[in-house]
């Protein structure tokens, strides 16, 4: 009887041992899994739903953009923080996104409520994102012209050519999609159908 026991008690402490084997694994398996955000389809355009866009941004080093300078052509204003987990975790995607496009690439990346724009060069900088722009936007000024008393970040709006929202995608997008720059491209071009 006694050996019936010892090998009921290994066969238990043997699965046990298993299954903490296996939970670590799983565990460290998954830490590694690639986290993807939406696909950018989102963002297919529908009706207007917003005034034109006069927002200013503000850059390093004193500089400023006026998104009224972006009308004539549809573009994506994609909203982050320095202080938004999913909004880091995005960023090293749209800008290997930003690279592939090549020049003239219609996203226009924005950190709101993160400090001045020399704050997020230097969280850029710090944290080897240094190709992104660092343009700041007024949090109250977004939510003004977005009519919304909150925002959720990461958020993407497509903007026409004039100016207007035509799809609105909160959540981080999958950058690094394969066909990420082509879909973006049919994104584009359907603003103008």
């Amino acid at each position: 009887m006694s050996g019936g026991l010892a090998s009921r008690r290994s066969l238990v402490l043997g699965t046990a041992g298993l299954a903490v084997l296996v939970g670590i694994g799983a565990s460290k398996l998954a830490g590694t899994v690639v986290r993807r955000g939406m696909p950018i389809e989102r963002l297919m355009p529908g009706r207007p739903v917003s005034e034109s866009v006069t927002l200013s941004l503000s850059g390093p080093e004193g500089a400023h953009l006026s998104l009224v300078s972006r009308r004539g052509a549809p573009f994506l204003l994609h909203v982050w923080a320095t202080w938004c987990p999913p909004c880091r975790h995005e960023l090293p995607a749209l800008v290997g996104f930003m690279r592939a496009w090549g020049t003239d690439c219609p996203v226009v990346p924005v950190a709101v409520s993160s400090g001045s724009p020399d704050d997020v060069r230097a969280f850029l900088d710090r944290n080897g994102i240094a190709d992104l722009p660092a343009w700041t936007v007024d949090g109250t000024a977004l939510k003004d012209w977005y009519r919304a008393a909150a925002l959720a970040i990461p958020v993407t709006f497509l903007i026409d050519g004039a100016g207007r929202i035509r799809a609105t995608a909160a959540g981080p997008l999958d950058w690094g999609a394969s066909d990420a720059v082509g879909v973006l491209h049919q994104v584009l071009a359907a603003t103008t159908a």
